[in-house]
């Protein structure tokens, strides 16, 4: 059977066809704004520089030891504030697992600290959870919300 049985011209196909067609279907998008003046007193922030320059290509040379610089400095920023969240936790803290652990089923999870080593603290939840059967999850310190002081 002809898809455009009863029709009665190639014209009334086609306004079909644009009717059902995505583009017509598609929510019109909000007019752009005009960009902002641009100032041309001052120089650019001297981060949006340093973008530029890679962006346009000017330091690729040097990309390797940038990709290096910036490596060093979120691991070095990772690792304070990982101490800094252990300084803070003491044994017998309650916690609250946040939405930043893996496996997700311990997200929500609330417990006690029963130990902190160097990296890890390790929360006690009082109930076998998952692959955690002994109820102790060892986790990083920057997944754990503190609720309350130590008695």
């Amino acid at each position: 059977m002809d898809a455009g049985a009863g029709l009665s011209s190639p014209s009334d196909r086609d306004a079909i066809v644009d009717v059902m067609s995505k583009r017509s279907r598609r929510r019109s998008r909000p007019p752009e704004l005009p960009a902002p003046p641009v100032s041309t007193s001052l120089p650019p922030a001297p981060e949006r520089m340093l973008l530029e320059q890679i962006a346009d290509g000017a330091l690729d040379p040097h990309l390797q030891a940038l990709a290096h610089a910036i490596d060093a400095r979120l691991h070095l920023l990772h690792t304070v504030a990982t101490q800094t969240a252990l300084s803070q936790l003491c044994v017998g803290d309650e916690v609250q697992i946040n939405d930043t652990i893996r496996p997700h089923y311990l997200r929500g999870l609330r417990g006690n600290v029963v130990e902190i080593d160097d990296e890890r603290v390790t929360v006690c939840v009082h109930r076998p959870v998952g692959r955690f059967r002994s109820g102790e999850i060892r986790c990083p310190p920057l997944t754990l919300q503190k609720l309350s002081k130590a008695a």
